[in-house]
């Protein structure tokens, strides 16, 4: 259940703030209750070194839209102003990052000694901690502000800021994308491009490793902001008033300066969920 959990927020992220895909009255009615589940193959790739990828063959999902307010899986928002083509709202989600090391049993990594080093060699011998302290990370809950503005039909470009309101890193992200929607072989198409800068404080409470953590001794690396990219592409194809063909593809572009550190084994990961959806 609790991989599952993981799956729908981590899947669910880039869109908490970009909510011209919801919003938009041919997708989503207001203040109706929108649930549906989605059965076939998707997952999350784990770029936390000897951490497992997630995979799940079912997908929830769950949102209500008011007038003011609204809930979408894990992320909630009350609209603060609200035009036709421009809002700004008030916004919680989760932090994607928490996630890595909820989802997986990472004390592998300060079991074994496999941590790398930012050169890349093996990393130091030395004596063995006399207890060492498993790499256990908490899960964060974000708030902020959201808006976004319609440029073009069907076309969104939007921003949000969150700050740590659980008191677990008390860093922030600042975030921007652009969302566009249109019909394509009788179907709807997505595509949605973002960036996501998270600061110093977030990044080094994740990803950095401490002395205890490791049996070997890491050579020195200083963790500093992180700036990720994304590309997301997504189809929903009607099948009746109940079914659709949904597919969706998340690549993720991690910063640099984050994939060379010593808890990171790729530059990049993806995510995404093909498969038969049934709208209740």
């Amino acid at each position: 259940m609790k991989k599952l959990f993981g799956l729908v927020c981590c899947l669910t992220a880039s869109t908490a703030f970009a909510q011209a895909d919801v919003k938009q009255p041919q997708l989503i009615k207001k203040s109706t209750i929108h649930a549906s589940i989605t059965v076939g193959y998707g997952g999350i790739e784990n770029p936390v070194l000897d951490a497992d990828d997630v995979t799940s063959p079912i997908l929830p999902s769950f949102a209500y839209y008011g007038d003011n307010w609204y809930f979408d899986d894990f992320s909630v928002g009350y609209s603060l102003y609200e035009t036709e083509n421009f809002y700004v709202d008030l916004l919680g989600r989760f932090n994607d990052d928490g996630f890595f090391f909820e989802l997986d049993g990472v004390d592998k990594l300060y079991a074994t000694g496999v941590i790398r080093s930012s050169s890349g060699r093996p990393t130091l011998p030395t004596a063995s901690p006399i207890n060492l302290t498993p790499i256990e990370r908490d899960l964060s809950y974000m708030a902020g502000l959201s808006s976004a503005v319609n440029v073009y039909d069907g076309m969104w470009l939007s921003a949000a800021y969150v700050h740590d309101v659980t008191n677990v890193h008390n860093g922030y992200e600042i975030m921007f994308n652009g969302y566009h929607v249109f019909e394509l072989f009788s179907g709807t198409a997505g595509l949605e491009a973002g960036v996501n800068y998270k600061n110093e404080e977030l990044i080094d409470y994740y990803y950095t490793v401490n002395p205890s953590e490791s049996k070997t001794r890491l050579l020195s690396y200083n963790l500093e902001s992180a700036t990720n990219y994304y590309l997301k592409v997504s189809y929903e194809y009607p099948i009746s008033d109940s079914f659709s063909l949904d597919f969706k593809l998340k690549h993720t572009w991690l910063d640099s300066n984050l994939a060379n550190s010593h808890m990171i084994n790729k530059n990049g990961y993806f995510s995404g969920f093909t498969g038969i959806t049934y709208h209740f």
